[in-house]
């Protein structure tokens, strides 16, 4: 039950629901403060910001399946310049709930006893973790100071004009949201998540006509004309004509400084209109920053873009290079440690590239925060191609400082160009982005696919081969090389002669070995044939030159076969090459009766070794065949992976994280 007291400034009636604390006059912005008797006068509440919000003063909602009214809303600013609107949502159980507001994203948090002892704001540092014991673990983003600036309606604490607040923003996962309230001792703990305002089914309340799409005004340095896109929350403006920096607080221009007129490498103008991703953005800024790397400077562009629910988005143009940028939840990214190349995030593991720091050369357009020339910010770089996490580092002028991860994915040029109705063709990118997508990477994976489906084939291939090709044994024998060539020898006392049938040589020739052998029958005429040699030779060959000769036609089928092997030391190490066993292969032949003519031959009188082994086979697996063709199979995905690995190797050489490379983190 809300109850009833008059204005203390102008007698205005007042109406104050359990748990107000302070109430505002809507007539003449009178701060009241509840007390036994009669409100107390704290001050005047300044004019609200017109912040674009479509949320209005009275409004009523649910949140699980509980009702409420949006009963007041208190403004604070930013060290860094930028008003954000804080709701206070009184539920029918007399809960208050707070909806922040900033950058056309929204928070519900509710007030939670701390479990455990809060961390003093000093032991905080943004990018960090902040272990609240059975509170969670959250990654602080933020540790600052806000301002009081306005209020309107009801509001739960004790506002006062001119007051400023330490507080520390949290992030958590899933969305997770919570802040800590060091303007009040002991420190207060909201909890929450981020919300879309779908999920509250808002309606009704008292808002502000919608600004207008565009305010246009005129520099008050050169009279040129801009045309504000986003006036509402848009705090710096630089202007293309004259290239003047120009705050935009309270609704009104005023020159700040000179800087340079825009870059040319700017591709998009200001007021660009398209259609990226699926979603209509504006561009309303223009931002040109560098680094510097080793002595060399490495500028690159970004463009400010506006969409269709008042967000923002960044568009990064970089040596040809171009990629959007939106933001990233910092409780789902843990904290990188000194020295540490991956990061585990997201659902995918990022590799560091860059450490360095980031500052503005150039700003043209409109901005949410003070931006100025020689802003500088710490940013490190992690990458997945085709994207990238990003965390930007800022310190604030009061001491405080925040962190801001972005996740990044890389464009092809054309598709800005198309985007945006760009004229003619956009620029060839020079050299390989860090986070450009390795164009030989999809054709690996067709290249893979085919290899395996070949592979397969091949596989079922040799199986059949395989069952089909049955060795079957034509003829084996070991042949007397000295009872061939029709040697003497001797072995102890004892003298042997040979028993060729042919008898001795005539006088004055050289004996010719030759070995006739029993008619042989080949019944299936569709199968290989496979002639082995077997001669346990060293440091010597022998060789036959035979003919497969057919006792129907007299078609001989000729081949010859050499066993060869070689051994020796060569300053201190051994070595060896040839074989003692050789194999050659013979078409198939038709079936029938054949004679086998083996012609053995070697270097000398005297055969190296006494006797050879010859053996013929038929229905031979010839393994030759496979294996070239498993070579043949493999050579386009192998190639393929060799420039993939080239490209990575050329991308990595830019970094100061590649293999080798050293690097003087400084987290």
């Amino acid at each position: 039950m809300s109850a009833l007291a008059s204005c203390p400034s102008c007698g205005a009636p007042l109406s104050f629901r359990p748990g107000t604390m302070v109430a505002v006059c809507p007539y003449c912005h009178a701060l009241a403060a509840r007390r036994d008797r009669d409100p107390e006068l704290l001050g005047k509440a300044a004019a609200l910001v017109d912040t674009g919000s479509p949320l209005g003063l009275g409004a009523t909602g649910t949140w699980t399946g509980r009702a409420f009214t949006l009963a007041g809303r208190v403004q604070l600013k930013h060290p860094l310049g930028g008003t954000w609107d804080e709701w206070y949502l009184a539920l029918d159980d007399g809960r208050w709930g707070w909806l922040a507001e900033a950058q056309g994203r929204f928070y519900l948090t509710f007030a939670q006893a701390p479990r455990g002892p809060l961390p003093p704001v000093a032991e905080l540092k943004a990018g960090a973790p902040a272990d609240l014991g059975p509170d969670g673990l959250w990654t602080v983003v933020e540790v600052s100071e806000a301002a009081f600036h306005s209020a309107e309606g009801e509001i739960p604490w004790a506002v006062e004009p001119g007051a400023t607040y330490r507080f520390a923003d949290l992030s958590g996962p899933r969305g997770a949201f919570a802040t800590l309230d060091y303007g009040e001792e002991p420190p207060l703990l909201f909890v929450g998540r981020e919300i879309a305002l779908e999920e509250l089914g808002i309606r009704g309340g008292t808002r502000k006509a919608p600004p207008v799409a565009v305010q246009n005004l005129n520099c008050p340095k050169c009279g040129g004309p801009l045309a504000l896109r986003a006036p509402d929350q848009t705090l710096r403006v630089g202007c293309p004509s004259c290239g003047s920096l120009l705050s935009a607080e309270h609704g009104k221009l005023a020159f700040l400084k000179s800087l340079e007129r825009p870059h040319a490498s700017l591709a998009i103008p200001l007021g660009a209109e398209g259609t990226l991703r699926g979603e209509r953005v504006i561009c309303i800024g223009q931002l040109r920053r560098s680094c510097t790397v080793d002595g060399t400077v490495y500028p690159w562009n970004e463009y400010l873009l506006l969409d269709a629910g008042h967000g923002f988005q960044w568009l990064v143009q970089s040596e040809g290079h171009w990629s959007l940028a939106v933001a990233a939840p910092a409780g789902e990214i843990p904290q990188p440690q000194r020295g540490q190349k991956n990061l585990s995030a997201l659902d995918e593991t990022w590799r560091r590239f860059q450490d360095t720091s980031a500052v503005v050369e150039g700003v043209w357009g409109e901005f949410y925060w003070q931006v100025t020339r020689g802003e500088r910010v710490d940013v490190s770089e992690f990458v997945a191609p085709p994207r990238s996490l990003t965390r930007e580092r800022q310190a604030h002028p009061n001491g405080g400082e925040e962190v801001n991860w972005s996740l990044s994915t890389y464009l092809d040029p054309s598709e800005v160009w198309t985007a945006f109705q760009l004229p003619g063709a956009p620029p060839p990118p020079i050299g390989i982005g860090a986070f450009q997508p390795n164009p030989h990477k999809p054709a690996l994976s067709r290249a893979w696919l085919w290899a395996v489906a070949a592979l397969g084939l091949l596989l079922v291939l040799v199986l059949a081969e395989s069952a089909t090709h049955r060795r079957t044994q034509l003829f084996h024998q070991q042949l007397d090389l000295y009872d061939l060539a029709r040697l003497d020898f001797q072995v102890g006392d004892t003298i042997h002669r040979p028993s060729s049938p042919r008898g001795p040589a005539p006088a004055g020739e050289s004996p010719e070995p030759v070995y006739f052998s029993d008619p042989i029958q080949i019944k299936e005429g569709h199968r290989n044939l496979a002639f082995t040699l077997r001669a346990p030779v060293s440091n010597s060959w022998v060789s036959v030159e035979g003919a497969l000769v057919s006792e129907t036609t007299g078609v001989a089928e000729l081949f010859l076969v050499e066993s060869s092997f070689y051994r020796g030391v060569d300053g201190g190490e051994s070595w060896a090459e040839g074989a003692q066993t050789q194999t050659v292969f013979l078409s198939a032949v038709p079936p029938g009766s054949y004679v086998l003519r083996l012609a053995p031959q070697w270097e000398g009188k005297m055969p190296p070794v006494r006797s050879i082994e010859v053996e013929l086979r038929q229905g031979v697996m010839r393994w030759l065949y496979p294996v070239l063709a498993l070579v043949a199979i493999l050579v386009v995905p192998l190639v393929t992976a060799l420039r993939m690995a080239a490209f990575e190797s050329r991308r990595w050489q830019e970094s100061a994280y590649a293999a080798g490379a050293s690097s003087g983190d400084d987290d």
